[in-house]
């Protein structure tokens, strides 16, 4: 293996390592959010149920088949890529470029994006929800972004051990990168 070839292992603990760090502050954060909101008194049946429901569906949405599925694998596969081809310019930008928010076919580029404004406006207005809903909510979402962080390090250790991602990276321009 060549020294161009061997991966370069502060691109992965960079990429993975700030994604996950943003995914822990979210999780921190939100967890004082949502143990207020479900502790603070009993919850109404009506409550229970949402918050049962909302937090099963989320978890299998965002947790298992977004994170686990889609975007954990793709990472790795983006990380290993970059680690072992990429530019400077990806290298230095591995978290973005991790999330497939540059350097990928304009259908995933736009999706990326897409689905970032989406977050960010779903944020919005969930911090404007009253207790204990929004303690519900994100009690889904502290759930979901545990097993969504988990999966990404599972990923990662997988696709740096075989050397290769387990998906396609999909690349704009597999060479120029």
């Amino acid at each position: 293996m060549s020294d161009r070839d061997r991966p370069r292992a502060w691109v992965f603990f960079w990429g993975a390592g700030a994604v996950l760090l943003s995914l822990l502050d979210a999780i921190v954060r939100l967890s004082r959010v949502a143990y207020e909101g479900v502790s603070h008194g009993m919850l109404s049946g009506a409550q229970l149920a949402f918050t049962v429901v909302w937090t099963l569906v989320i978890v299998y949405g965002e947790g298992y088949r977004a994170f686990g599925s889609v975007l954990a694998p793709r990472m790795a596969a983006r990380l290993m890529h970059l680690s072992t081809q990429g530019t400077s310019l990806g290298r230095a930008f591995a978290p973005l470029h991790a999330l497939s928010l540059f350097d990928t076919p304009p259908r995933r580029l736009f999706s990326a994006w897409v689905l970032l404004v989406g977050i960010v406006t779903i944020v919005l207005i969930v911090r404007k929800l009253p207790q204990p809903w929004r303690g519900s909510v994100d009690l889904g979402v502290v759930l979901a972004l545990s097993w969504g962080s988990v999966a990404i390090v599972r990923e990662c250790v997988r696709a740096w051990r075989v050397r290769a991602g387990r998906v396609d990276p999909e690349l704009a321009n597999p060479q120029s990168t």
